[in-house]
Formats: C-alpha cells, sequence, structure tokens
C-alpha cells in the first residue's frame, strides 16, 4: 500500500526558487514545469516502496534516517515515518547541499 506524501514548507520553496531560477533567470518556462515535474514524479513513485531510495548515508558519513532521489541534477532528501513521506528539501546536486540540508556553515565534516 502507498504512503501518503508531504511537502515541509521549506521543500515547496525549493521547488519554487528552482522553477523560478530556470523559467525567468534563463527563460525557459517549459523546461522548468518539465523539471519540476519529473522531480514531483520521482518522489510519488517512491510512495509504493519509499526504501528502494538511497539512504543519505551512502553518500555522507553521517547516519541519518534520510534518503533520497535525484532527477535533473537535483536531490530530493525525505524522510519516511508513520506510514508518511515527508520531503525535507529539494536541493542542486551542485550546490554544497549536505550542509543546506543540516543546516551547519562548515560541512567538511560529511564527506568521506
Amino acid at each position: 500500500m502507498p504512503v501518503e506524501v508531504v511537502y515541509s514548507p521549506e521543500a515547496v520553496r525549493d521547488l519554487d526558487a528552482i522553477w523560478e531560477w530556470i523559467a525567468m533567470e534563463h527563460g525557459e518556462p517549459r523546461a522548468a514545469d518539465h523539471v519540476i515535474g519529473d522531480l514531483l514524479d520521482r518522489v510519488d513513485e517512491l510512495a509504493e516502496c519509499p526504501l528502494l531510495a538511497s539512504p543519505l548515508d551512502a553518500i555522507c558519513r553521517i547516519k541519518s534516517d534520510w534518503r533520497f532521489v535525484v532527477a535533473h541534477g537535483y536531490l530530493a532528501f525525505f524522510r519516511v515515518h508513520n506510514d508518511c513521506l515527508h520531503v525535507d528539501r529539494v536541493l542542486s546536486g551542485k550546490s554544497d547541499y549536505l550542509r543546506k540540508l543540516f543546516g551547519v556553515e562548515d560541512g567538511s565534516q560529511f564527506y568521506q
């Protein structure tokens, strides 16, 4: 049975910022719609079996219950609790996403 997908307010802001950056800064609203649509589809696919997504500790040395999925160079970070998939952030793979995810200034302790 699929779990419910819930986006945090911060994840919604991330998605809005990604759309705006692609659509407005680069003048590609159709591309922005495509990228956001693919990100949402990837997360929705996980509702059937969220534990198929990669655990965050596969790419860093911090143990956590976060998992992630990638689409178009963006990573959607989520946790699964009480039959609900909680999307916490959606960040660019080119950014220092671990530092942003954990809200710290120095992210060097995360990398292997």
